[in-house]
C-alpha cells in the first residue's frame, strides 16, 4: 500500500541570509515541509537562529515549518516559536528532566496549536520514549549526533525505525516517523522501507545540482 513521503529539508547549512531564498527554491521545486533546526550553542555546539527569523520564514513561505529545537531548555522556547508560525515543534528527550516535564511539553505544544514531536539521540534507546507514544504526533530519529550538518548515517537508527513501526502497528498509534542526520538518495530507501515517513535532508539537499529530481525521487518511495 501506498504513503505519503514527506520531504523536509533541513535549513542547516544554509546561511541565515539565504534561508529565504532558499526555501522558496524548496517550495517551488516540491518540498513539503521545512525543518528548522534551531541551536542554542549550549545543547548542541553549532548556534543557528531565532524566532524573529521563523516568523518571517513562516509568513513568506505556504509551506509545513517543521521547528526541531536543540536546546538545553525547551519548555522556555516552545511559546515562542509556536508563535512565530511553527506547525510542528519537537523537542528532544535528552533535554528534558524527566517524565512530568516531557508530558508539560507535549501539552503545550498541542495547547498552542502546533503537532507535537519528540527527538532521541543515537545513544538513546525506543523503550525510554515508548510510554509517551500514544500522545505524540511525530517521532524524530536522530542518525547522527544532532548538531553538525555532513555526518554519515548511522547504521543503528535502521532499527530504532523498523521498531518505531513496529509499535505503531501493534497499538494503531497515529504518530509520524521521521529521520534526520545523513539521510541521502542511495539510503532513503531502505529508511522507508522501514516505515519512515518524513525525510530530513541537509548536506544532501543543499549541496545536490537538482534539488526537483532529489526531492521527486524521494517522494516516489512511497509509492
Amino acid at each position: 500500500m501506498s504513503k505519503q513521503i514527506f520531504v523536509s529539508p533541513s535549513t542547516h547549512p544554509c546561511p541565515v541570509d539565504d534561508l529565504l531564498d532558499y526555501g522558496k527554491s524548496l517550495l517551488k521545486d516540491g518540498a513539503d515541509w521545512l525543518h528548522c533546526d534551531i541551536m542554542d550553542g549550549n545543547f548542541v555546539q553549532d548556534k543557528t537562529y531565532d524566532e524573529v527569523v521563523l516568523a518571517l520564514l513562516s509568513k513568506r513561505l505556504n509551506m509545513t515549518m517543521d521547528v526541531h529545537l536543540m536546546v538545553q531548555n525547551p519548555l522556555e522556547k516552545i511559546a515562542p516559536f509556536a508563535q512565530a508560525g511553527a506547525d510542528i515543534i519537537t523537542v528532544h528527550f535528552e533535554a528534558l528532566k524527566g517524565t512530568i516535564s516531557i508530558i508539560n511539553a507535549i501539552n503545550k505544544i498541542h495547547d498552542l496549536g502546533c503537532r507535537a514531536g519528540l527527538s532521541i539521540k543515537p545513544n538513546t534507546p525506543v523503550s525510554a520514549i515508548e510510554n509517551y507514544l500514544p500522545f505524540l504526533d511525530l517521532v524524530l530519529v536522530m542518525s547522527v549526533e544532532p548538531g553538525k550538518s555532513g555526518q554519515t548515517f548511522m547504521m543503528s537508527a535502521n532499527s530504532k525505525i523498523a521498531q518505531l513501526n513496529a509499535i505503531r502497528k501493534q497499538h494503531s498509534y497515529e504518530f509520524l516517523i521521521e529521520v534526520d542526520g545523513g539521510v541521502n538518495r542511495q539510503n532513503a530507501g531502505t529508511i522507508v522501507s522501514l516505515g519512515a515517513d518524513a525525510l530530513v535532508l541537509g548536506n544532501a539537499m543543499y549541496t545536490t545540482e537538482n534539488r526537483k529530481d532529489l526531492i521527486k525521487f524521494l517522494k516516489s518511495l512511497g509509492e
